[in-house]
């Protein structure tokens, strides 16, 4: 069986609409290090939570120090991307501030951009929950707040295989065409699928396999 019709058949038993014309994943798809992907998550996680922050009206000061305070401590600092490194500028109540609360609530999204990679580093156990409501992030809390430095969190993971991965980010690119043909035709999105998650996760997936030239993550393009 191949992938697309292993694909396919996870779809069907899901009831989400099926394109059958639709190609398997790029064939240029390849994995990266497994530790740029845990760099990548554990940096794209704290500045989520800061947006989070800023979105629901909190003390986006307190916020990015406690943050800042979790990137240092994996020495990070210098893994952001200029988009996070705005969030992070809350630290500084003198550094211009220029994330509004609509697009704090949308880089809050992010935090589904991380989860491809955390399960992919073995850090998120089991199957990757099926994309019908947000993610639960309280065992990832957990493991970071609990991580002395970034060493124990390297021990800590063990990538998943590459084929199982590829598999993966397969599915939620047809997940997302289903997605967008029920918004296009204004229709309900089959499989109960949440379209927000879907669409951060499969761009945290075309991050990670470096699909269609997704190699800079604050313009990650999902493509179906």
């Amino acid at each position: 069986m191949t992938r697309k019709e292993r694909s396919e058949a996870y779809l069907q038993a899901h009831q989400v609409k099926i394109n059958p014309v639709l190609p398997e994943l790029s064939p240029d798809a390849k994995l990266k290090p497994a530790e740029e992907i845990l760099r990548r998550a554990v940096a794209a996680m704290l500045a989520s939570q800061i947006a989070a922050d800023i979105a629901s009206g909190n003390d986006a000061q307190k916020s990015a120090q406690f943050f800042t305070g979790l990137l240092v401590r994996f020495g990070l600092q210098n893994d952001l991307t200029p988009t996070e490194q705005r969030l992070f500028a809350y630290y500084d109540p003198e550094a211009p501030h220029t994330v509004s609360a609509d697009e704090a609530a949308d880089l809050s999204w992010r935090i589904e951009m991380c989860m491809p990679l955390f399960w992919a580093c073995g850090l998120l156990k089991g199957e990757l929950p099926y994309p019908s409501q947000p993610s639960q992030i309280d065992g990832l809390v957990r493991i970071l707040a609990a991580a002395e430095d970034f060493d124990v969190l390297r021990m800590l993971t063990v990538m998943r295989p590459e084929a199982e991965i590829l598999d993966a980010a397969d599915r939620i690119y047809r997940m997302d065409w289903a997605c967008v043909d029920a918004l296009v035709n204004r229709t309900e999105i089959t499989g109960a699928l949440n379209y927000d998650v879907v669409v951060e996760q499969h761009k945290g997936f075309n991050w990670m396999i470096g699909a269609y030239d997704a190699e800079n993550w604050d313009d990650v393009k999902p493509h179906t």
